[in-house]
């Protein structure tokens, strides 16, 4: 029986026959046909499509004998090769159906797998194992022309997989686990400006100020070093907001906001997400007012506070108002005559001058 062969293309080239490794395989020009040949398994090869694209500078001649020097090492050099490769005197083909594994085509499955998936807890297994199979760029040190351009387009794909799983994470409120991978998406991306405010935000909702004024230090240091630029606006304004969490909020932060750093937030993934974008929206210059709406003791406060301290931690002033005695004493009175209250309007049915006025309090007491 032929033993599977696992090709790795991602951080480094690497073949291993069922549990043995090949070291044969070791010429640059040669790494770089068999990739192409798996990358496009799907597909019936030409000699002269692949002699002019791994020798574009060289006459055709010279190009055609150059491959058929190629194929015949490749021959001599990968175990079964028969069994993995059709060679004809027109083309070449990688057989689909022969025992072999791919780490490129399994991390772009584990990213379509994602698209699909029908639950967030679905979709954060996928992006996870995408990103865990990416272990470094196409090839790197090969840079036949191919290569360059297919080695960016994985590239482009893994960020924007990391950014979605950062996001993901930060909605479930996951800080540890999204500041880790921030970090990754840093290391692959060190001049992104946007991940070093992501990060920022992170390390802010979680409680470490410092580092995430560090943050920022570092993002100045590398785009100065590197680019010779200081920090773009939106950068330097999460910078200037964390300087000034410590001035009092107005006025003074809610009575049970310390509850919210003791007591961890259980459930509400969907109207905590809710939440997030109506911020996102609003800190992107679309106002909106939130209201939490529900029978008493189903946790309205307690998300609340929540947000009142994910907000806080950023360095963003905060106001907090509880509603006066009559407004609950009047949400009393309508729950019991019948009438609905929806976003801090009342119905057209129980419109008087009282409850204007309560209107106006409503409309008054919002603080988000």
């Amino acid at each position: 029986m032929i033993p599977t062969l696992h090709i790795s293309l991602l951080g480094k080239f690497l073949l291993v026959s069922g549990d043995t490794p090949v070291t044969t395989v070791d010429w640059p020009r040669l790494q770089s046909m068999l990739a192409y040949l798996a990358l496009h398994h799907t597909t019936s090869l030409s000699r002269t499509h692949l002699a002019m694209l791994l020798w574009p500078d060289s006459t055709d001649a010279q190009a055609h004998t150059n491959l058929r020097h190629l194929v015949y090492r490749l021959r001599r050099n990968l175990p079964h090769v028969d069994s993995f490769l059709h060679i004809d005197k027109q083309t070449l083909l990688w057989r689909s159906d022969a025992p072999w594994t791919l780490d490129v085509a399994d991390f772009e499955r584990a990213i379509a797998q994602a698209e699909q998936a029908q639950s967030k807890t679905e979709t954060q297994k996928a992006l996870e194992t995408a990103v865990e199979l990416y272990q470094g760029d196409l090839l790197p040190g090969n840079y036949d022309e191919w290569i360059v351009s297919e080695r960016e387009r994985l590239r482009q794909l893994f960020l924007r997989t990391l950014e979605r799983l950062i996001v993901l994470l930060e909605q479930e409120r996951d800080y540890p686990t999204a500041i880790n991978y921030a970090q990754r998406l840093l290391h692959y991306d060190p001049l992104h400006e946007a991940t070093y405010r992501h990060l920022m935000r992170l390390y802010a909702v979680n409680g470490e100020r410092a580092t995430a004024i560090r943050t920022y230090h570092a993002c100045a240091t590398v785009l100065e070093r590197e680019m010779a630029v200081p920090p773009s606006r939106a950068t330097r304004k999460v910078y200037e907001q964390l300087l000034q969490k410590d001035a009092p909020s107005v006025p003074a932060a809610a009575p049970s906001a310390a509850l919210a750093t003791e007591i961890p937030l259980v459930g509400r993934q969907q109207e905590w997400a809710q939440l997030q974008i109506a911020w996102q929206n609003a800190s992107a210059g679309k106002p909106h007012l939130v209201v939490l709406s529900g029978e008493a003791g189903i946790g309205k406060t307690r998300l609340a506070e929540e947000l009142l301290t994910w907000v806080g931690r950023q360095g963003i002033t905060t106001a907090y108002r509880r509603p006066a005695p009559e407004i609950d004493n009047s949400r009393r009175h309508l729950a019991d005559g019948g009438s609905t209250l929806r976003a801090g309007y009342l119905d057209g049915a129980t419109r008087s001058s009282r409850s204007r006025t309560i209107e106006r309090e409503l409309a008054a007491s919002a603080f988000i």
